[in-house]
């Protein structure tokens, strides 16, 4: 093969990758689970049980339902593929909900399984979550149901399921060290952005803080290692707490008050982030096709 001909291949090969890895970022995950199950008991809001069933009976008909009534039928249902567990956090006292969550947890740590809580006090179930299960909080999710619209509710049901949400531009992950003023604390905390897009971004703190939606925040955002700002180091902008994960200390933040200069300096790190790692996948497929190369010429 000509030196002409293996350079376009090999530029096809890049230009396919490319493709690849902005579907992959853009797509949603494939769904591998098959029930849906709702731990909610006998004193729940039986008209909701039969709205929330109908809703993914007609939406996901691919999907089996269970609807387990005791703390032991729960547990047997643990070795089922699950897409989603609905547990009312009265299903039992509330640590005993705790205990068999952590059960499913450690019983299929090798998978996630998402679980959405219904709730009708979040303050007290953020405070026993944070206690009992802060290390499995990344896919887990609550919702206060009574006072609440249905639609509301299918929606969060809807997010467990299909394991994405919807916002006004995409996040990337970005995994940065952050520091977090909190307002209405006054205090500095230290923290990591896990996500980042133009309009706001996932964001975690210290373990024994707990937000609440509302909250205001000033992020500082390390920004030297990407690109060149002749006035600091960091972005510095203002948020709101949008959503608090359950285990307190989680969080989406939106930005507020963005300047021209601070939305183009984002624009630019998120630029930068981005294409350092397509840059990376790329040079890791260059490499692998060098090497098959040089196989097949061996």
């Amino acid at each position: 093969m000509s030196e002409t001909a293996e350079k376009k291949k090999s530029d096809t090969i890049e230009d396919k990758t490319a493709a690849k890895i902005e579907a992959y970022l853009q797509g949603p995950r494939k769904k591998r689970k098959n029930y849906v199950i709702f731990a909610l008991g006998d004193r729940f809001d039986k008209d909701l049980i039969f709205a929330m069933e109908s809703f993914v009976k007609k939406d996901y008909p691919q999907l089996a339902i269970s609807s387990p009534r005791t703390p032991d039928e729960l547990t047997r249902q643990f070795g089922r593929n699950i897409s989603l567990l609905v547990i009312n956090d009265e299903f039992t006292e509330k640590t005993g909900v705790m205990n068999l969550i952590r059960a499913l947890k450690e019983k299929r740590r090798n998978e996630t399984i998402p679980v959405l809580f219904l709730t009708r006090d979040a303050d007290d179930l953020v405070r026993v979550y944070h206690k009992e299960l802060l290390l499995y909080h990344e896919s887990d999710e609550y919702i206060v149901y009574p006072g609440n619209p249905r639609q509301q509710i299918m929606a969060r049901i809807k997010a467990g399921i299909d394991n994405q949400n919807h916002r006004r531009s995409r996040r990337y992950n970005v995994n940065l060290y952050a520091t977090i003023f909190h307002l209405n604390k006054d205090t500095m905390l230290e923290g990591r952005i896990v996500d980042l897009s133009m309009h706001g971004a996932l964001v975690t703190a210290e373990k024994d803080v707990i937000f609440r939606p509302g909250d205001q925040v000033k992020i500082s955002i390390p920004i030297h290692e990407y690109i060149q700002y002749s006035y600091g180091d960091f972005i510095k902008i203002s948020a709101k707490v949008r959503r608090v994960f359950i285990s307190g200390n989680k969080v989406a933040i939106s930005f507020e008050h963005v300047t021209e200069s601070q939305g183009h300096l984002i624009g630019q790190l998120l630029l930068a982030i981005v294409s350092k790692q397509f840059a990376r996948q790329t040079a890791r497929m260059k490499a692998q096709f060098a090497a098959q190369n040089g196989e097949k010429r061996r």
